[in-house]
């Protein structure tokens, strides 16, 4: 007797076929899939089968399901580029850069409607404690003090989201004193406590204490400038650090929390999150900048090579970020 290899499970099998169908476009995309009683009949399996095939292929994120209307291939969006190791970098969140005159509309996600209701407006910039992943690309500890911007901002007229956030260790901007090196003992007791509540004050930790410079506390204007604005910190710091480089790194991530919501991202979806860090000339960084952007709807690309790729055929219009 011939041996023949296991086949798998049954619903496998038809979310292998469903998958390939798609791909080839039997079934276009924006389409509707057959019923699953009709699936169920074609496949001589049960309708739990075929369901199961379905969430299948509905967490690749190939299918959506709507209650009562039946599944559907999903719809590939146009993806808009979003444009990585510009010449001259700058501070997206900074007050002369408008937005609206680059085509996005800021808006208010989870995050910042949360933090406005507790009276931090993080547009402008709140005092919390940095998370595990901004700590690591800034060189600090866990929990370390930061100055962070957020926003979330939606392209017209298409309204699709992105997430803008800016992160500058708050010792670097002469808010609080550089937080002296931690015992790893220590620092666990720390997140056992839950001590990453934003704003931290510093009355009760020494290491923590302010310096002389304080949020309210702008620097004097640098040589040339008039008195109509101050100073942003974020160009201060690339002033008095410089000359400053540019490390940007792009990785892909399923959406966790609020982005969700905030980035309109369907399930199965991963996004983007481009982070370009700011170092002075010793490699020592400074400031780190985070996108955050649904995979379907943006993709990335080299700002030189294509420039040099679309000069001739206009097609950096497509480019709606320059980072």
């Amino acid at each position: 007797m011939i041996e023949t290899e296991d086949p798998g499970p049954a619903w496998k099998l038809i979310a292998d076929a469903l998958r390939s169908d798609v791909a080839d476009e039997v079934y276009p995309p924006g389409s509707p899939l057959p019923g699953e009683n009709q699936l169920a009949a074609h496949h001589g399996v049960s309708r739990p089968t075929v369901r199961r095939a379905i969430n299948v292929l509905v967490g690749e994120g190939l299918l959506t399901a709507s209650h009562g209307r039946g599944t559907f291939v999903r719809a590939r969006p146009d993806r808009r580029v979003i444009l990585i190791n510009s010449a001259d970098p700058i501070d997206l969140l900074a007050e002369e850069y408008d937005p609206l005159t680059r085509g996005w509309q800021p808006g208010e996600g989870a995050r910042y409607a949360d933090e406005q209701s507790r009276g931090f407006d993080l547009s402008s910039g709140v005092v919390t404690a940095i998370g595990r992943g901004e700590a690591e690309a800034l060189g600090v500890r866990t929990l370390t003090p930061g100055f962070c911007r957020y926003q979330v901002w939606r392209l017209r007229p298409t309204y699709q989201a992105i997430a803008v956030q800016s992160v500058i260790p708050s010792h670097l901007l002469g808010i609080f004193s550089e937080p002296e090196p931690e015992e790893p003992a220590d620092l666990d007791e720390r997140m056992e406590a839950g001590t990453a509540d934003p704003v931290r004050t510093g009355e009760d930790d020494d290491q923590y204490a302010p310096d002389d410079v304080g949020l309210e506390t702008p620097e004097e204007p640098a040589d040339g400038e008039g008195e109509e604005g101050v100073e942003s910190d974020y160009a201060r710091l690339a002033r008095q650090r410089g000359p400053v480089r540019f490390v940007t790194t792009v990785t892909a991530r399923m959406p966790i929390g609020d982005e969700v919501g905030d980035l309109d991202v369907a399930t199965g979806t991963a996004v983007l999150e481009i982070r370009r860090v700011m170092t002075d000339t010793n490699g020592s960084p400074l400031e780190l900048t985070t996108i955050t952007a649904p995979a379907d709807r943006f993709e990335v690309a080299n700002a030189p090579e294509w420039f040099a790729a679309t000069r001739s055929t206009g097609g950096d219009a497509a480019a709606v970020l320059r980072l």
